[in-house]
């Protein structure tokens, strides 16, 4: 249960430094921020009724990471100067996605 208090820390914070990269970016980080914001609802639901939907909102915690790799790669490819914006996200995102598979096994 301690993990998934850290990967709503995590995600928390995920939305801010993403807010930094979704000003840059612009409407291509949609559909990230739309599971981002999911997985945030669903782990805090998960605190607060026990471990009920466990395997729910760690699925969607590695599924907000997967977006984010899958959405930045191509920013990467063209503007490779933005990466110190975009790493502190991507971390965040990487960090919470592992931490979550962590509190299933």
């Amino acid at each position: 249960m301690i993990y998934q208090v850290i990967v709503l820390a995590f995600l928390l914070s995920g939305v801010t430094s993403g807010f930094i990269t979704f000003r840059i970016m612009g409407m291509k980080m949609a559909p990230h921020f739309g599971v981002l914001l999911i997985s945030i609802i669903a782990t805090a639901l998960n605190i607060l009724m026990g471990s009920g939907i466990l395997y729910i909102a760690v699925a969607l915690q590695v599924l907000a990471g997967i977006s984010a790799y899958i959405q930045f790669m191509p920013a990467l490819k063209d503007n490779f100067q933005a990466a110190p914006l975009y790493s502190t996200h991507l971390s965040m995102m990487t960090v919470a996605a592992i931490l979550g598979l962590a509190s299933v096994f």
